[in-house]
């Protein structure tokens, strides 16, 4: 119908013809947007972890159940010979974003050298440790009922130089020595009556593995030794986008209950003897001042 005065509402031709082919134009720019959109959302993300087998293990249900309940497909590699790399290699290759992240107790110099999500990653499970101790001393803990009374104790503590135990060691006025270097020397330095050493402290879900691994030295039987300070993830400074999405995941991941079950699941060792951590006394520690 031609457009008339009398008839006011139908839409001129050329004006007609200027918006189809506006919005043939527009139409395959919006689609191919939409499908790149897509594409983009649907890629895996490339996460590379390093650490001892079964922090890998751990990272892996974790990082990827959190992942993928957000609608992110992850893929995950392993540095090689990560099982011979000690922490302080390990923090380097996070630096340099060698490694992706890593799940590690919260101090004020990984702060400054990392990027945080500031969400407890095992459920407070790794901040509940328990001590090898060397064979035939049993009897010297038997009656500590107290952090005071275990004081008393004068016992040495033995730990690597990059732990963030010592922080909290040094704030409740517990005596430790430190060593750089191979941490793992400390089970036979400890076992040994010559060095010094009174003490290993391992988090449950680490001594319900490595008791089997140890013959030469005796699990504590009474005591876990609490504090309020979760290990939380560090995520590499060079991969800020990668930051913001694992701390939109852990948080939900946090909230839908997913940490918490999945931590008890993977380390369900811990309340198994010797560990049993159920039946323990628990000797409460201040948190390291941040």
């Amino acid at each position: 119908m031609p457009y008339t005065e009398q008839h006011g509402s139908p839409t001129p031709p050329r004006t007609c013809s200027q918006l189809v082919r506006l919005v043939i134009c527009w139409l395959p720019i919006y689609w191919l947007t939409i499908v790149a959109t897509s594409a983009q959302a649907s890629s895996p993300l490339h996460l590379k972890l390093g650490g001892s087998p079964d922090s890998i293990a751990y990272a892996r249900l974790l990082l990827g159940g959190a992942l993928e309940a957000i609608g992110q497909h992850v893929t995950i590699e392993e540095v090689a010979d990560n099982d011979n790399i000690p922490m302080t290699r390990l923090e380097v290759m996070l630096k340099q974003g060698n490694i992706s992240a890593l799940i590690l107790g919260r101090t004020a110099e990984r702060d400054r050298k990392f990027l945080q999500v500031p969400v407890g990653m095992t459920a407070n499970l790794v901040n509940q440790r328990i001590l090898f101790i060397s064979k035939g001393s049993q009897p010297d803990y038997d009656p500590v009922r107290s952090l005071e009374d275990f004081r008393q104790l004068g016992k040495i503590a033995a730990m690597g130089e990059a732990w963030a135990d010592q922080a909290v060691w040094e704030s409740n006025d517990l005596p430790l020595a430190s060593i750089s270097g191979d941490w793992r020397r400390l089970y036979r330095m400890v076992a040994s009556a010559s060095r010094g050493l009174d003490y290993l402290p391992r988090g449950v879900h680490e001594m319900s593995e490595e008791w089997r691994l140890h013959p030469e030295l005796d699990v504590e039987r009474n005591l876990v030794f609490v504090y309020e300070q979760d290990h939380i993830l560090y995520v590499s400074p060079t991969q800020p986008e990668l930051h913001q999405l694992l701390h939109e995941a852990m948080l939900a991941a946090r909230d839908a209950g997913l940490i918490q079950r999945l931590a008890k699941e993977h380390y369900a060792q811990v309340f198994k003897p010797p560990v049993s951590l159920q039946k323990r006394h628990p000797i409460h520690l201040r948190s390291a001042v941040q």
